[in-house]
């Protein structure tokens, strides 16, 4: 859903400049090389890609293509040459703790996240999450797995439930394509969750109950507008909240598709949209990482 997202940024990009742009699907990490050497030796004046699995191959082409720009959202490459925007996805994390202790309303003070790997990039989700949950529900605890894979279906929903069993009656899955386990564990035991990237609200399963937001379309977009406009450079950002980038269903904006959850009252609305102020202003503080350090959050 991140890439397909990306993939209309760069339509409606193409449109509004009214330029041709080709869209190459990559299935591996092998296909981003080649297919990316393929597109640097076609002549294209400007190559972005949406995955940091093309990192590695756009570094290395940055340094012997000086007349092709190249940028990259999502990651951070070794490389004076490729544009790089990624993202503060601590900020939406914190944004989806916040809605998560709303719609628990202290039923439970135990909540779970599903997550690809324990790392550096996972401890900003974990730290984003664990700190929204804490702002309104300072006793809460949490409990962290690990899928280890992006597609890890089955493993997710069983790690799920093993955390429902835990009392976790709001579990974030930040899984990729593992998510679909957690929202069938939600539907089955009846607990709630939020996803990731995009919109995945569904009015057939209640229970999720947002997703944090990462603008792919908006960033490729951004990157197309610099380019055409003149004003391409290598200096690498790093967007969020403030931006427009990152956000969360509810929070930052509305879901098009369900009607917001009946856990959430007016004057939850209010609290919420204060944490947005508040990220947007500096208040709250979800850009500077502290070392993930045993106790820094409560776990069950």
């Amino acid at each position: 859903m991140f890439i397909n997202e990306g993939i209309d940024g760069f339509e409606k990009a193409c449109q509004k400049w009214g330029i041709k742009g080709t869209i190459v699907e990559c299935k591996d990490t092998s296909e981003y090389e080649s297919n990316t050497r393929a597109a640097a030796n076609e002549g294209y004046e400007l190559i972005i890609g949406a995955s940091w699995e093309a990192g590695s191959i756009i570094s290395e082409l940055a340094e012997i293509y000086d007349d092709i720009s190249f940028g990259i959202i999502d990651t951070m490459v070794d490389s004076k040459k490729v544009k790089c925007v990624n993202y503060y996805e601590a900020e939406g994390a914190y944004l989806v703790g916040v809605i998560a202790a709303l719609t628990v309303d202290g039923a439970s003070h135990n909540y779970g996240s599903i997550n690809v790997s324990q790392s550096a990039s996972s401890f900003k989700w974990r730290y984003g999450f664990a700190q929204g949950v804490l702002s309104i529900d300072p006793q809460a605890k949490f409990t962290f797995n690990y899928v280890n894979g992006y597609s890890e279906v089955a493993l997710a929903n069983e790690l799920a439930r093993q955390q429902y069993e835990k009392g976790c009656l709001f579990i974030n899955s930040c899984a990729a394509g593992g998510d679909t386990g957690t929202f069938q564990a939600a539907l089955d035991k009846k607990f709630y969750t939020a996803g990731q990237d995009v919109d995945l609200t569904s009015k057939s399963n209640p229970y999720i109950i947002t997703c944090q937001l990462k603008g792919a379309g908006e960033s490729i977009e951004y990157l197309v507008d610099l380019y055409m406009e003149g004003k391409w450079n290598a200096e690498n950002e790093t967007l969020g909240v403030a931006d427009g980038a990152i956000g969360a269903i509810w929070a930052t904006r509305d879901s098009q598709i369900s009607s917001r959850p009946s856990q959430l009252s007016d004057a939850d609305m209010i609290i919420i949209k204060q944490a947005v102020e508040d990220i947007k202003s500096g208040k709250i503080n979800m850009r500077v990482m502290p070392e993930e350090t045993t106790g820094i959050i409560p776990l069950i």
